[in-house]
């Protein structure tokens, strides 16, 4: 499966808000849970509740929060991957470095500001920078 280089700063995009982002990782969280529980207890209630819970809950982000069209729907498979990498970054305290490499801000309204060069690509990351929207104030 080819990759776009630039789907994961795309997604980081359209999760700037904390609230929306909160709201997906409680949706991944608990989509887990109940597919991990769906599977041990062969529960199919649970397995059903799995991708509406974490889905609503992401959804609700998108539509009341960052008001934006969840990229789920474009590319469901790599949103998926996504969303676990997300939540798993949030949840050991790493997320906000992983918006500062890209150079977005992780904050609507917040601006970052460049003071040197742009840093070097992370090992194994794609070598092309992502390119920002022209609509960010430097």
């Amino acid at each position: 499966m080819a990759t776009d280089p630039n789907f994961w700063p795309d997604y980081l995009e359209q999760h700037r808000h904390p609230a929306n982002r909160a709201l997906h990782v409680a949706g991944t969280v608990t989509a887990a849970a109940l597919l991990a529980v769906g599977v041990a207890r062969r529960d199919r209630r649970a397995l059903l509740a799995a991708p509406l819970v974490g889905y609503g809950a992401a959804w609700l982000g998108h539509f009341l929060v960052e008001r934006n069209r969840p990229k789920t729907l474009d590319a469901p498979l790599a949103s998926l991957v996504a969303d676990m990498r997300m939540a798993g970054l949030a949840l050991t305290g790493r997320l906000a470095r992983e918006y500062r490499r890209y150079g977005i801000p992780d904050r609507p309204g917040l601006t970052i500001r460049r003071t040197g060069p742009a840093p070097a690509p992370a090992p194994g990351s794609p070598s092309r920078r992502y390119a920002e929207p022209s609509s960010y104030p430097r």
